[in-house]
This record gives C-alpha cells, structure tokens and sequence, in this order.
C-alpha cells in the first residue's frame, strides 16, 4: 500500500497533534538499540508515518465496506485493503486466528467454572440438608499463630556459669 500525500488535510484545517503513540515509537525504537531517550524530531517523524499509514489503511476498508453496502468498517474489511501486502496479510490472519482461538478458551473456561460453582453449590446445599452445615458455620475464630519459645540468652550463660564455678570450687 503506497502512501498517497497529495491528499493530506492542509495544515490550517490540520487539527492539533495528539501524540497518540509517541511512548510506543520511543518503547520500539529502545528495543531495536537505540538511546534511552529518542530525538524528539525522530519520534514526530515516525508517529506522523504511522498515522498516514493507519489512515490511508482506514480509508482503504471504508472504500471496501462501501462497496459492501456498509457505512462501517468491520475486521473483514481488513484484509481487503492488505491484500497487496502478503506479509501484513498473514500477520493480520493469524492475530485474527489467535483472538478467536483465545475467545474460545474462555468460553470453554467460563463453562468449567460455572460447572464446578454449580456442583460446589450443590454440595453445600447436600450439607445444609443434612444438617452439617451448622458445625462449621458457628463462631468461626481466627487463627493465631503459636510463639516460638526462644531460650533467654542471659539465663543459659549464667546457669553454664554457675556449673563450671562449682566445679572450680572443689579443685
């Protein structure tokens, strides 16, 4: 996909820059060795490509979501304006698949957890029926934890004092 600049937005109806993601691009460009700190014009140049870039892809998925019939954009519009870029067409194909694939886990996540809450549930309504439910439900006490006894120090030095000075005493 070329960037086409002849039809950008004039920079007087330009509206003011929102820097959307200039701690992404400094974030990117430390991981690929640069500086801690990047230039500031460098950040600006790159965010101002990423923004032409996001919107002529934009424009591209409305132009095929009008041509559907469509006054929006869905995920389906995507790889219709990425098909000139086999590259970005597989990596948008697989996060595509990895999102489903994650949505799916969940489901079936969601769907043990409940069973599991609900068997949990049954149990405990099994033991109010039996009437064990009150043993444990009464007074529940917290829990202290047992000081260890710890041996003062200056009682066994001088308990050890006084063996041995008996012992001295009768020499």
């Amino acid at each position: 996909m070329s960037f086409n600049i002849s039809n950008q937005i004039p920079s007087s109806r330009r509206k003011r820059r929102q820097h959307l993601f200039s701690r992404d691009i400094e974030q990117l460009l430390f991981s690929l060795g640069d500086g801690p700190y990047s230039s500031e014009q460098t950040v600006n140049a790159l965010e101002d490509t990423l923004t032409l870039y996001l919107t002529s892809l934009c424009h591209a998925a409305l132009k095929h979501a009008r041509a559907q019939g469509r006054n929006r954009i869905k995920i389906d519009d995507l790889p219709f304006a990425l098909r000139d870029d086999p590259y970005k067409l597989s990596r948008l194909e697989y996060i595509i698949n990895q999102s489903q694939r994650i949505e799916k886990a969940k489901k079936i996540f969601d769907n043990n957890v409940v069973s599991h809450l609900q068997t949990f549930n049954e149990d405990d309504d099994d033991d109010q029926l039996e009437g064990n439910s009150g043993k444990s439900q009464q007074n529940p006490k917290p829990r202290r934890k047992k000081r260890k006894q710890v041996p003062d120090v200056k009682q066994a030095e001088h308990s050890d004092d006084d063996d041995d000075n008996d012992g001295d005493n009768s020499a």
